[in-house]
Formats: structure tokens, C-alpha cells, sequence
């Protein structure tokens, strides 16, 4: 559920500004697919699921897509207010997330859809946590812990 979490914060957090909506969740959010989506992709061929294959490939696929949607948007929102992408981007993660901006960096797909080296590398957020340590503003501890607490099994598992 962390990832969920944390696409609810980034979608709270950019609720008033497109550029910063673009910025944080097409162009950080989903390029983090681009970069994991072919591990996982990897590994479903190595234990043999090609039916996971076939729906991950289609999934990153429409990821790249989703990348390249984002990148589009944010560059012609960059242009309109006359600033530079790549300095607008990294000031939007400064300000809109938190930590770094993590790799290793599927750079290919990453230019594919418009997203040079420049935009990502060495880049981290500053945002603050929020206003008290262990605040939960959308109240997710009960949800989290019953999703903590249930049995994973598999099919064919020996």
C-alpha cells in the first residue's frame, strides 16, 4: 500500500497547479514504472508465466505512452509560462515530493518518451513531512494493518 499512499499524497500535494500535477505524477510517478516495469517483466519470464508477460508488456507499453503524454503537456504548460522544463521539472520535485528521485533509471524508455538524463539524475525532494510525525490524514492505519495480516498463497506452491 506504500505506493498507493503515496500517489494519494502526490495527488493531494499537486491538486492546485497542472504543471506541478504533470511534474509529479506522469513524470515521476508513472516514469518509476518505466524504470521497474521490465524487472518485473523478467522475472514473470524466468518462472515461466507468459500469460504475465504478455499483460506486463502491454502495461509498460501503455506506460511509455502515459510518459510521453506527460512529458508533452508539461513541456507545452513550461512554454506558455516561458521557463525551461528541465529547470521547472526539478524545481516541481524540490518542492512537491520527498527523497530521491529513485534509480536505476530505465533510461531507453525514459527517452522515448522525452525525458532526457538532465531532467532526473541526481535529482531529490525537500518536501516536509507532514505537520506532526505519525499524522495520518486519511486515517490508513486500520486498512494497512488488515492488508499486513492477510495470508498470501500461491497455486502449484510445493
Amino acid at each position: 500500500m506504500p505506493v498507493h499512499a503515496s500517489l494519494w499524497e502526490s495527488a493531494t500535494v499537486t491538486s492546485k497547479s497542472l504543471r506541478s500535477r504533470l511534474a509529479i505524477i506522469h513524470l515521476v510517478h508513472e516514469a518509476r514504472g518505466l524504470d521497474v516495469n521490465p524487472g518485473t517483466i523478467e522475472r514473470f519470464r524466468k518462472a515461466g508465466d507468459a500469460e504475465s508477460v504478455e499483460v506486463m508488456e502491454v502495461i509498460h507499453a501503455d506506460e511509455v505512452t502515459h510518459v510521453t503524454s506527460g512529458h508533452r503537456w508539461f513541456t507545452w504548460v513550461c512554454e506558455q509560462e516561458r521557463v525551461d522544463p528541465v529547470q521547472a521539472f526539478r524545481e516541481e520535485v524540490k518542492r512537491g515530493w520527498r527523497g530521491d528521485v529513485k534509480g536505476p533509471f530505465n533510461v531507453e524508455d525514459r527517452e522515448k518518451a522525452g525525458m532526457t538524463r538532465d531532467f532526473y539524475e541526481g535529482l531529490k525532494g525537500e518536501m516536509g513531512l507532514p505537520s506532526s510525525v505519525g499524522h495520518d490524514p486519511f486515517n490508513l492505519k486500520p486498512l494497512k494493518d488488515a492488508v499486513a495480516s492477510v495470508a498470501v498463497e500461491y497455486e502449484n506452491e510445493q
